[in-house]
């Protein structure tokens, strides 16, 4: 029997990031918080589809995935600076629940 194969997960700065449509999830799902980036506008240069808008929602994550309270929200330009300021907010906002 051949070994079954294990996909890898694409992670940022030690956590997943998920893709579900024009959606992606960026922290761990068994934290209460999670980062959703919701991609707004897009264009393809060449065969590459590049993201041009994204909206970022920092939100409740204990209830359905995608479906929680937003507590803070905006929108940047491109992905990286998306999740740039995203990340920051996760951070923040985990280490308020915790402590």
């Amino acid at each position: 029997m051949a070994a079954a194969k294990k996909k890898k997960i694409l992670t940022y700065k030690g956590k997943p990031l998920l893709k579900c449509g024009e959606r992606i999830y960026y922290g761990n799902l068994e934290d209460k918080l999670i980062l959703a980036l919701d991609v707004v506008e897009s264009e393809k240069n060449k065969d590459i589809q590049s993201s041009k808008k994204i909206k970022i929602q920092l939100m409740d994550n204990t209830g359905e995935l995608g479906a929680g309270q937003v507590y803070r929200k905006a929108e940047r330009e491109n992905l990286y600076k998306a999740l740039d300021i995203g990340e920051w907010w996760l951070q923040d906002a985990l280490q308020t629940f915790e402590g």
